[in-house]
């Protein structure tokens, strides 16, 4: 209980630090769906956002990206250590003694469960975020859809039906079982190899931004693909009969993308999700490791 509750907190912090980094990745992700690009880069788009729909529009998803870490992050952190215990880790035992494998299926578990979990939420953000991006058939944008966190949840019911929230669960769940499988294996690992290896003889900012770094990294590379898949599949518009124009799902998404857009359409986004993990997850660790150190 104590680990979740680290998790979700932590997670809260650096999503509302990270919260227009993540805006801007989303609209990338989104970029060239419905017609031309819109954006040439990060900074073109977040002054564009800017200008169009000021400052606030930075933090547009908010409420349901705070809901979703209250319970994604705490789920992912938090059952990390015991699904890692699980595969026979003696928890007495020094992180340099724990095989490499069991830290990968411990993160891809925890990642897994969670985002199954925290669909809805996630879903509900994505919608939020790309509302108004899509445009009519004269050309024009559509004006924006809903009115909130609640407004967007109930309409999706109301529309689509209570399923629909789990629309795109299997690229969330793709891309959080690369992610966290990632990132919290490589942050245990590299940190470890660190202090092995002398490069840092304590725990302090130093060894925790440079593991982050690491760790942002590999995880933005693993999870990407999975990441520009969920933002296309939840964000698309919808048709008369509740379902997605343009894309039937993960898999036909993948195909539909690399097809017309090129493989590297799967890295849209890529710096601006760099940019907001590798933070995050220094974020996350720092205020997990202070809390560990306060409340033990």
């Amino acid at each position: 209980i104590r680990g979740m509750f680290y998790g979700g907190f932590a997670s809260c912090v650096a999503e509302t630090v990270t919260m227009p980094v993540d805006v801007v990745k989303t609209r990338l992700q989104m970029d060239g769906t419905t017609s031309a690009k819109m954006y040439k880069g990060t900074l073109d788009c977040a002054l564009k956002i800017t200008k169009k729909d000021g400052i606030g529009a930075l933090f547009k998803g908010l409420p349901p990206a705070l809901v979703r870490q209250s319970t994604y992050g705490s789920m992912r952190y938090g059952f990390y250590t015991p699904i890692r215990d699980l595969l026979g880790v003696d928890p007495t035992k020094p992180k340099g003694e724990i095989p490499l494998w069991k830290k990968i299926v411990a993160g891809a578990g925890s990642g897994a469960i969670a985002s199954g979990v925290a669909n809805p939420t996630d879903l509900v953000k994505v919608r939020m975020q790309t509302d108004g991006m899509n445009k009519g058939p004269d050309g024009e944008f559509l004006p924006k859809k809903y009115k909130g966190m609640l407004d967007c949840f109930f309409t999706t019911i109301r529309e689509e039906g209570v399923l629909a929230l789990w629309k795109g669960v299997g690229p969330t769940v793709g891309r959080a079982t690369a992610l966290a499988a990632a990132e919290l294996a490589t942050y245990d690992e590299v940190k470890m190899q660190f202090k092995k290896q002398g490069v840092f003889t304590q725990d302090g900012l130093p060894l925790h931004v440079s593991t982050a770094t690491i760790a942002g990294y590999v995880s933005t590379v693993a999870s990407s693909p999975f990441d520009v898949v969920k933002s296309r599949v939840m964000g698309q518009p919808l048709d008369a009969a509740g379902k997605g124009k343009y894309y039937n799902g993960m898999v036909d998404c993948f195909v539909k993308l690399s097809a017309k857009e090129g493989p590297m359409a799967l890295y849209n986004g890529f710096w601006a999700n760099f940019g907001r993990v590798v933070p995050r997850v220094t974020v996350v660790f720092i205020v997990m490791e202070q809390l560990r150190a306060v409340l033990g």
